[in-house]
């Protein structure tokens, strides 16, 4: 019973809200309390030496102090003034707790002996930041923050623990909270969002874009990948020193022409590149137009065809971002999402401490699924990867044993073994009067943190 209570005093102390502090003792002050948290308002240095003093809410008395003693407060039931230092906490603040306080102070005799105004300002906190990222077509990083929650919420940048520079973002929109960063630029790149009550950040580490792949392409038929806003290395021959002439096509149309060792004709010069001395072909800033079908033709010295073979080019969006989210079932499985940003045709996999997961760690899903259902008491440091032809990104938690598996086994089922422990000797009415009210109660308040705590 005494663990019960213990786990309950602990979930409601995890509930409370977000503490602030005021110092209003200089008139006009201006206050912030988080919705639903707790605001401490200094209103003076000490009240041994002041007789009287009450405390107005939109000229509307609500807290009266004689000689240290409060005798009149309409907010008792979530406020406590601190004689001895002068405090004023306010507790589960509303938006209705915004407004104009004023502190009167008064002699023995009454007189008033000073009068000063502060206001108050209710915000919602900021609960969570989200940061979505995206290369452009040509290498640029496109990043967004955004938050949930939060009232009149402001966003600042950091790349490696510094503010980011002009030299390193083409734009940027405070108020649209999202800025695009140059090409090549990578580190750790930090969004925080604050408002007057809190303060959330959230990291995430960038890499430059631009995917670099390679295809072999001197076999007919052959299948290359290339990642959106990358580059791609096409291998069309082994060398063209013997090689007089030859023309790549795309969808039959002539894009590169070669003599003699000699680019005469690129219709994508801008953006690639060819090595005679190696025969690669190499395309940058990669957009989905150039996916398609690629025909290299080869000429003899008399400008007669002399081989012609094909190859199939696509364009991916790489993966650039894994997102693993857990939650614990009613049985004690944990079931484990795994989703990607970004990303052509996502391929997923699974490892637990580095090694495969099995069909015996398993109650649903399989290895290649997004999403698994891992059997009770499974724990260790899980890894999500996913891939596709262009690349491949993974993320790791470390996953224990749910904690409802443990209740159950601590609680309820001693609990449950308690009541069958007492046999029914005559009726139903005898079981009844054996149960104990302490043993009803034990019972009715595991039950309620079993079915009602979610996890």
């Amino acid at each position: 019973m005494e663990a019960v209570l213990g786990l309950m005093v602990i979930l409601l102390g995890l509930s409370h809200g977000v503490e602030t502090h005021c110092d209003g003792r200089q008139d006009g002050t201006q206050c912030y309390g988080a919705l639903g948290g707790t605001v401490d308002i200094q209103l003076m240095d000490s009240t041994s030496e002041i007789a009287g003093y009450n405390l107005l809410k939109n000229s509307l008395v609500i807290l009266v102090v004689r000689n240290n003693s409060v005798i009149f407060n309409t907010i008792a039931h979530r406020s406590l003034l601190f004689p001895s230092n002068g405090t004023f906490r306010i507790n589960n603040l509303s938006r209705n707790d915004s407004g104009d306080y004023t502190l009167q102070t008064f002699e023995s005799d009454g007189r008033s002996s000073g009068m000063w105004t502060l206001q108050l300002f209710i915000q919602a906190p900021v609960s969570s930041v989200l940061l979505v990222s995206e290369c452009l077509s040509q290498g640029e990083r496109k990043v967004s923050c955004s938050s949930e929650g939060g009232d009149s919420p402001q966003y600042s940048w950091t790349l490696d623990g510094r503010t980011l520079t002009d030299a390193e973002f083409l734009s940027v929109n405070n108020e649209d909270n999202i800025i695009i960063l140059k090409q090549h630029i990578s580190g750790h790149l930090v969004c925080s969002v604050k408002n007057n009550v809190n303060s959330v950040s959230k990291e995430q580490k960038i890499s430059a874009c631009g995917v670099g792949t390679y295809c072999d392409g001197r076999q007919d038929g052959a299948q290359c990948y290339g990642a959106l806003g990358g580059t791609v290395d096409i291998q069309l021959i082994d060398s063209i020193s013997e090689i007089p002439r030859y023309d790549l096509l795309k969808n039959s149309l002539v894009i590169l022409a070669v003599r003699r060792k000699k680019v005469i004709y690129n219709t994508i010069a801008h953006r690639s590149l060819f090595f005679p001395s190696n025969g690669k072909f190499r395309i940058n800033n990669l957009s989905r137009n150039d996916s398609g079908d690629y025909i290299l033709q080869t000429f003899d010295s008399d400008g007669r065809l002399s081989g012609e073979r094909t190859l199939q080019l696509f364009i991916q969006a790489p993966v650039t971002s894994v997102l693993l989210v857990s939650e614990c079932q009613f049985l004690g499985q944990r079931r484990v999402s795994c989703s990607s940003e970004g990303g052509d045709s996502p391929q997923y996999s699974w490892t637990l401490d580095g090694r495969t997961l099995t069909d015996a760690e398993l109650s649903s899903g399989n290895n290649e699924s997004n999403i698994i259902t891992l059997k009770q008491h499974i724990s260790g440091d899980l890894v999500c990867s996913v891939r596709n032809n262009v690349s491949d990104v993974s993320k790791e938690q470390s996953i224990c044993t749910c904690v409802l598996r443990c209740l159950c086994r601590l609680f309820v089922e001693p609990a449950l073994h308690d009541i069958l422990f007492l046999q029914t000797l005559h009726s139903t009415f005898v079981l009844s009067i054996k149960l104990k009210w302490f043993q009803i109660l034990h019972l009715f308040l595991v039950s309620l943190i079993f079915f009602t705590i979610p996890f």
